[in-house]
């Protein structure tokens, strides 16, 4: 009789292997539109006969997983995080300079074109209107531009605060994960901290690993910590009184570390890059120019004098220097309301004279933009084919990264991914497994019950 008990233990615990089995399979194919859902496979293990009656159990389920194709997914949701932050935020700029009515290099155009109608007719007063009408549109255009650009930077300050309290509250959810996977290693919450890690890195990059006692781990570029096992430290974006824009800092106690320049990759990096990069640049050369056209047209003018034959007056207001040249620049209020102020002729010639107006139109083909290198318009041209160049190498760098995002969780999927066919085979496969066990079962009941009878 102990043969056959010890027959109804092994039928009991193969009846629920199999359950076991049928259970796996359906979870997996319940799960096959679940975000970082990971596909799982109970594990079977044979039982040891001693010497006739062995049988099996099932252990935990685990997942399909490959920790090396994992870090290579968040890697790549970094350079993609990044790249796709810049870009967007590039081509809105090139559209807030581009699109902000008539362009620069237009205006700058206009204005040699209405100086040259008033070196054909000095005296004419409509004309003499007209060119200074083109210079204050010159003037109000990169005072719209200047302020286009710093608005774009505001804007992805903003964006830099809100992925910093994001990144913080990610930082914070791994390490519950990790203390809630040290005590119940289930497959859902590995799961669940693999998402979170790769939406980490999307949003600051770094690098996370699985230590040896199964907790990830993740560090920043520079080398600081933001999660270690079960604590996690915090990124907070804090404005620097000198420039008036949030820098990042990591902040764990009583330590903060300034980790602004040294990231990476992810949107934070990004949108630094942009912020602190691209659209400062852009502001600085802006500026450059402003400056470079109000000293340039200024030299010249001063030199010359009005119909009243006074001379040493300048078309623009004096700039102190570059910053905050764009933002500054105007028509001198008094050339404004006075046209006759503007130097069309040569100091001491009369008021029909032109060389004034003519030694003002010249500047058009000298080389007094960008250090001596290019002239006023080709500035101006240069100012928005940059962006519209870093737009497109952003964009280029987007897709790359999209492509091999997409790579990766190809190759995810195929590992990890449910397949609804399998589950379909495995379950059917499992169902005919309880249903042998189960006849089994009842074999050894009947067999135990004729015993009885018999005793």
């Amino acid at each position: 009789m102990s043969d056959l008990l010890s027959l109804l233990g092994l039928g009991a615990a193969g009846l629920s292997a199999q359950h076991t089995g049928v259970a796996v399979a359906s979870n997996n194919a319940a799960n096959v539109n679940t975000l970082g859902y990971s596909r799982q496979r109970v594990d079977l293990r044979a039982e040891l006969a001693a010497p006739l009656v062995g049988g099996v159990r099932s252990l935990a389920p685990d997942r399909y997983q490959d920790l090396m194709l994992a870090s290579r997914e968040r890697d790549a949701a970094g350079s993609l995080g990044s790249a796709s932050a810049q870009a967007p935020a590039l081509l809105d700029l090139e559209a807030r300079i581009d699109g902000a009515g008539e362009s620069i290099d237009a205006r700058v155009a206009a204005l040699w074109a209405g100086l040259e109608r008033v070196s054909a007719m000095p005296t004419d007063s409509l004309l003499r209107d007209a060119a200074i009408a083109a210079a204050k549109n010159l003037a109000d255009g990169m005072a719209e531009r200047a302020a286009a650009i710093a608005a774009a930077r505001a804007d992805a300050d903003a964006r830099i605060r809100d992925h910093t309290a994001q990144a913080s509250a990610i930082a914070q959810e791994l390490a519950t994960l990790n203390t809630q996977i040290t005590i119940d290693n289930d497959p859902v919450l590995r799961d669940r901290r693999d998402l979170a890690a790769k939406q980490l890195a999307e949003l600051i990059g770094g690098s996370g690993r699985v230590d040896p006692d199964g907790r990830l781990r993740w560090v920043l570029p520079d080398g600081g910590v933001l999660v270690d096992g079960n604590h996690a430290a915090t990124l907070q974006a804090t404005p620097d009184p000198a420039t008036g824009f949030r820098r990042v800092e990591l902040v764990d106690g009583n330590t903060r570390r300034d980790v602004t320049t040294t990231l990476t990759g992810g949107r934070l990096a990004g949108e630094i890059t942009f912020r602190d990069g691209d659209a400062a640049t852009a502001a600085a050369d802006l500026d450059q120019l402003a400056f470079d056209l109000a000293t340039s047209v200024n030299a010249i003018h001063v030199a010359n004098a009005g119909l009243d034959g006074v001379s040493g007056r300048p078309l623009f207001t004096p700039l102190a220097g570059p910053a905050g040249a764009a933002t500054a620049i105007a028509v001198a209020p008094a050339v404004i309301a006075n046209p006759d102020q503007l130097a069309t002729a040569a100091a001491g010639a009369g008021p029909g004279d032109n060389r004034g107006a003519l030694a003002l139109v010249a500047l058009r083909e000298q080389r007094v933009a960008s250090g001596g290198t290019q002239t006023l318009t080709d500035a101006a041209i240069d100012l928005i084919g940059s962006l519209g160049r870093r737009a497109h190498e952003a964009q280029g760098e987007t897709d790359r990264a999209t492509l091999v995002s997409d790579h990766l969780g190809d190759l995810r999927d195929a590992l990890s991914g449910v397949d609804l066919d399998e589950e379909m085979s495995n379950l059917v496969k499992f169902q005919h497994g309880a249903e042998a066990m189960t006849r089994f079962l009842s074999t050894i009941d009947g067999m135990l019950g004729d015993l009885l009878d018999r005793l």
